[in-house]
């Protein structure tokens, strides 16, 4: 089957050359998400993938004004990063403009079965590949790792912007039910994408296969029992009540550490400028990520579930915490299925008074108990979750489409 797979994917080559030149992180979670799904795709038999792909580079990080389209071949993947002019306005009608050309191009060239699955929230990419598959009525598939409509940045603004930005966000919708089919994160994502009740697969995310060879050993954790969360900086995500309930904890031989980056950052500087218990490292790379959690003693998400994008968001980093092998602290995420709930240590209390609680109550077990509750965790995930097993229930997606084409 030819796959063209459209989003902001880079290979990892092109991605360290972006971070390098433009000093700034291309979306560590969206890279890694497309990435997986890439992989997974492509090792699998009699499939042909192309990557079509959107660069995540704009004005504020370069004045380079003309981008040329460029290919490579990457890890079995072949790429296509798409012509763009950087300027304001332009760049994005350019984007639809490309989008549109090179999709075009491949129904026309390709033989046999093919289909395109496009990460709906890239609006550009949406709008130019939904109107060539149109054209060409070629089956189009709509990843959907977030509702357009409840973007988290967007809550943030108020007034005109928050006016403008909720007017594009409905359209955008309005394009990405357009779709033939969907992969969600939530089951309940479809009432608000999929009213027409099309085909969809619910994958929640995927863990890397390649972590089976990465041990979680407690001879190599730290030696004090080390906290962790990595992650975008929002007082949404419940970072401020953690950094509080920490403090309050006082935990002897314990320590939080935080990575990531976001509105949050400079007043978390500021209320932890007085407690050397609690680290901030900022941005780091995917690598190093991994490497730290593989030494922690707890990994934690503290986001609250009364905010109503919670039924409609899976985080990310609670497949990346699980698949480590270290333990994990979570809140009952509306958005995550009742199988993983054996697996983690719930936050029962979503406040600060509930998170130390459970801080002392998790940190008073022994190391050997916290390490199996993450050893079960990673067993999970790995076998039912990893991105081959995830890419191949879009795969029978995708043959459901093509036969019903026929």
């Amino acid at each position: 089957m030819n796959i063209l797979y459209v989003s902001s994917l880079c290979s990892v080559d092109k991605n360290k050359k972006l971070e390098e030149t433009y000093k700034f992180k291309t979306g560590q979670q969206a890279q890694k998400h497309h990435y997986l799904l890439s992989q997974g795709i492509a090792v699998q038999k009699n499939n042909k993938l192309i990557a079509l792909t959107s660069l995540p580079i704009n004005r504020k990080l370069t004045k380079k004004i003309i981008y040329k389209r460029e290919c490579e071949i990457n890890e079995g993947v072949s790429y296509i990063y798409i012509s763009f002019i950087n300027l304001p306005f332009l760049r994005q009608l350019s984007l639809m403009g490309s989008n549109f050309i090179n999709t075009l191009k491949w129904i026309a060239t390709q033989k046999g079965d093919k289909i395109i699955i496009c990460d709906v929230l890239r609006f550009s990419a949406l709008f130019g590949c939904l109107l060539a598959a149109k054209i060409q009525k070629c089956k189009m598939i709509g990843i959907v790792t977030d509702l357009p409509t409840y973007r988290v940045y967007s809550l943030r603004l108020s007034g005109v912007k928050r006016l403008l930005c909720s007017t594009f966000n409905r359209f955008n919708l309005f394009l990405a039910k357009k779709c033939d089919a969907f992969v969600l994160i939530t089951k309940e994502m479809s009432k608000i994408i999929n009213p027409k009740n099309k085909p969809v697969v619910v994958i929640e995310g995927q863990v890397d296969i390649n972590m089976l060879s990465k041990e979680n050993v407690l001879s190599q954790k730290y030696e004090k029992k080390v906290c962790h969360y990595a992650g975008s900086l929002f007082k949404i995500y419940g970072l401020e009540d953690l950094v509080k309930a920490f403090i309050k904890a006082d935990i002897p031989d314990a320590e939080l550490h935080i990575y990531g980056g976001g509105p949050y950052e400079e007043e978390l500087k500021n209320l932890i400028r007085h407690h050397d218990k609690i680290k901030f490292f900022g941005y780091v790379s995917n690598d190093i990520i991994v490497q730290e959690q593989l030494k922690s003693t707890l990994l934690i998400n503290p986001r609250p579930t009364n905010e109503e994008y919670t039924k409609y968001s899976f985080p990310s980093k609670n497949m990346e915490y699980m698949v480590s092998g270290t333990p994990v602290l979570t809140t009952k995420l509306p958005g995550m299925p009742k199988e993983y709930a054996e697996y983690v240590y719930l936050i029962e209390d979503e406040n600060m008074d509930g998170i130390t609680e459970s801080l002392n109550e998790i940190l008073s077990k022994s190391a050997e108990e916290l390490h199996n509750k993450g050893a079960r965790a990673k067993e999970f995930v790995l076998n039912e979750k990893n991105n081959i097993v995830q890419a191949e229930k879009i795969l029978k997606i995708c043959v459901q489409l093509m036969e019903s084409s026929d």
